[in-house]
């Protein structure tokens, strides 16, 4: 069975790109009044940043993940489960759960229908999944016009909204919700974004040699240098999808 994808190497640094604890927190908000009453799985648990702001909010969460250096940072700020295990295999009985959340990691399964049957497995009837997923959007301005350019070089996601619904009926789930929904906010200057992609901290670069990584940012290095005010920050609304489905009772 092919393995989920694993952040092995980018668990030190992994937050300094995607907002951290702050926007964890935000995430959990977004997500919580789509659960079933009871526990709550995080599947990709990663940095726990999302798992601990579920448990601020006064749910008793379990996290699992591929990477034992994410969990050993996740552990740094959540004191609830955590288990080293993929989500294609999840380490939990049958119908043990009452919730299975996916936070921008569903895409990373080499199979969403078959991980989405195996968070039907391992659910209550009744339970629920929550999806957090696609790319971020948020209204233009000058850095997001860039961000957008470095979103259309990545390859095409599998967690479009019409494939995540499709691979949550494939796995015998029920649809409640679909829809693009207010996640996060954030703040990034061009300075802070030029250290990221002058570092190769965004995952699809790290996936290229390097000078092929060279050639495809040296275009919008030279943008985001140009740009006024490059120690201003700016602040940005992301909305990402929202899936929500339920096992049949």
């Amino acid at each position: 069975m092919t393995q989920s994808v694993k952040f092995d190497k980018l668990a030190a640094t992994y937050d300094a790109a995607r907002g951290g604890e702050g926007r964890g927190h935000m995430t959990a908000a977004t997500i919580s009044p789509h659960l079933a009453p009871g526990s709550v799985l995080e599947v990709g648990v990663g940095t726990g940043v999302v798992a601990a702001g579920l448990a601020a909010i006064g749910h008793t969460v379990r996290g699992v993940d591929v990477s034992e250096p994410m969990l050993e940072v996740a552990a740094t700020r959540f004191d609830g489960e955590l288990l080293l295990g993929d989500g294609m295999a999840l380490p939990f009985e049958d119908a043990s759960q009452d919730n299975v959340v996916y936070v921008h990691a569903l895409h990373l399964m080499p199979d969403m229908s078959a991980a989405l049957a195996e968070a039907a497995r391992v659910l209550r009837p009744g339970g629920r999944v929550v999806v957090r997923h696609g790319d971020p959007v948020a209204e233009a301005d000058d850095l997001v016009l860039i961000l957008r350019q470095v979103q259309g070089m990545q390859p095409a996601r599998p967690d479009e909204p019409a494939a995540v619904r499709a691979a949550a009926e494939a796995a015998g789930l029920l649809m409640r919700q679909q829809g693009l929904e207010p996640e996060y906010e954030s703040g990034m200057s061009p300075e802070t974004f030029i250290a990221l992609i002058a570092n190769r901290q965004v995952p699809f670069l790290q996936r290229l040699a390097p000078d092929r990584a060279a050639a495809v940012v040296e275009p919008i290095l030279k943008q985001l240098h140009a740009l006024p005010e490059p120690g201003r920050v700016r602040r940005q609304a992301w909305s990402c999808w929202l899936t929500v489905a339920q096992k049949q009772a």
